[in-house]
């Protein structure tokens, strides 16, 4: 083998080095742990994913900066609205400064508590009164029987049971 083909990199002999215990240590020793550059890491924003770094100041805005309820409303409405395990239509919301009120009926208590987890996610609010209450049994066999997302999709297509 001569020496210009042990200077021809492949995927394969880079996969090979990267499996010795000396190259991973050396590899290792160069990378910086991101808690060690806090400015240079990925700050989360509202809705991130959980898990990644978040500096000492997170939440701090300027002197006498308040969210607006509108942020807000359109903010947490646009999160229930695109959760996919809940039923967002019979959910009433309502913004007074910076408390949010929930009000109306959700299908289970697992959609009650995570419209209200949503709510308390949402930047600038302090305060979530969830009065959600779950929807009678009939009513809810009768909207999945109605519109569950297979039918809706069976519908649109033409497809699936026949009236």
């Amino acid at each position: 083998m001569s020496h210009r083909d042990r200077d021809i990199k492949s995927p394969l002999s880079e996969a090979l080095v990267d499996r010795r215990p000396a190259a991973k240590a050396a590899k290792a020793a160069h990378e910086t742990p991101v808690w060690e550059h806090a400015p240079a890491a990925p700050m989360r924003v509202p809705g991130g994913a959980p898990g990644t770094p978040q500096g000492p100041y997170r939440g701090r805005g300027p002197r006498g900066y308040a969210r607006s309820p509108a942020r807000i409303y359109e903010d947490l409405c646009d999160r229930l609205t695109e959760n996919p395990f809940i039923d967002a239509t019979d959910i009433e919301v309502t913004v007074g400064g910076t408390e949010v009120t929930l009000s109306g009926a959700v299908q289970d208590t697992i959609a009650m508590r995570q419209a209200q987890a949503i709510a308390e996610e949402v930047a600038g609010v302090t305060h979530v009164h969830n009065r959600l209450q779950l929807r009678e049994a009939a009513e809810r066999e009768a909207t999945e029987r109605e519109a569950t997302p297979g039918r809706t999709v069976n519908a649109a297509l033409g497809t699936g049971e026949k009236p």
